[in-house]
């Protein structure tokens, strides 16, 4: 995804995050306009933050989340509405979508 996709994709949404090998719901995670983001976890625990563009790449850091420290992402489109993130290492991060079902999705 270039850098307008990213943006679009996650700017000012809801976004469901599942585990790429179970497609089990983790969080969901509210990027508000303002840079802000917050976290609700399927844990029933909750965390905030802020995020962030760097070209095609985004950036979250979160108070305790991850450890608190800031992590850079890219998006690969898997479908509307639906990208697995990677680390900057190239490590899979969650499958995000813009919606809360993955139903449909071909295996990534």
């Amino acid at each position: 995804m270039d850098a307008d996709d990213v943006r679009h994709f996650l700017e000012g949404r809801t976004i469901y995050c599942f585990q790429p090998e179970t497609r089990s719901l983790v969080a969901v995670i509210d990027y508000g306009p303002d840079g802000r983001c917050a976290a609700r976890f399927s844990s029933g625990e909750a965390d905030t933050g802020v995020y962030g563009f760097d070209g095609a790449s985004y950036w979250t850091r979160y108070k305790t989340f991850r450890d608190g420290q800031t992590h850079a992402f890219h998006l690969r489109e898997l479908g509307p509405g639906i990208a697995q993130a990677y680390f900057a290492d190239g490590t899979k991060a969650f499958i995000q979508s813009q919606s809360s079902d993955l139903t449909g999705l071909a295996e990534t």
